[in-house]
């Protein structure tokens, strides 16, 4: 299957337990634990379809208008750039179809989201080393244009 197969665009309402499904396969899969949900996902996916809060949903959807591709992401403004920047949240493609393009297609259409509103960077957070799929994760991410910086930290505070 060629990447011209698949279009990609904002998400549209009726495709929020799509993306909330996507989100949820995500996580369980960067965790391993095939148990895992999000509460309050439904509504904050939701507000994300709707741009709330610098938030943003594009899909990747096949010939028959499935959603097979997700990404979500946030603007944010950064002092440290004295600009806004978009920061890929969740970026995630249906498992058989893989390494045929569709993320990548996924992130051209930010670069185009970005370019017509004028942000000129876009950042990502890469899966812990541990994770079973980060070599070709990295992998993807460089060949895709971007540039390890180092490591992230979190703290939960919840």
């Amino acid at each position: 299957m060629s990447t011209l197969e698949f279009e990609t665009g904002p998400a549209k309402p009726e495709e929020a337990p799509a993306v909330a499904e996507a989100v949820t396969a995500l996580l369980r899969e960067l965790r391993q634990d095939d148990t895992h949900t999000i509460p309050g996902l439904d509504g904050a996916v939701e507000a994300a379809i709707a741009g709330r809060d610098g938030t943003g949903v594009l899909v990747a959807r096949d010939g028959q208008g499935r959603v097979v591709g997700v990404l979500g992401y946030t603007t944010q403004t950064a002092l440290r750039l004295a600009a806004p920047y978009r920061h890929v949240q969740e970026l995630w493609v249906e498992p058989a179809l893989r390494s045929r393009g569709v993320a990548a297609l996924l992130l051209e259409a930010l670069d185009g989201l970005c370019a017509a509103d004028g942000v000129r960077r876009v950042e990502v957070c890469l899966p812990a080393e541990e994770f079973p799929a980060f070599p070709r994760t990295r992998a993807f991410y460089e060949r895709s244009g971007f540039r390890v910086i180092g490591p992230r930290v979190i703290k939960d505070l919840s």
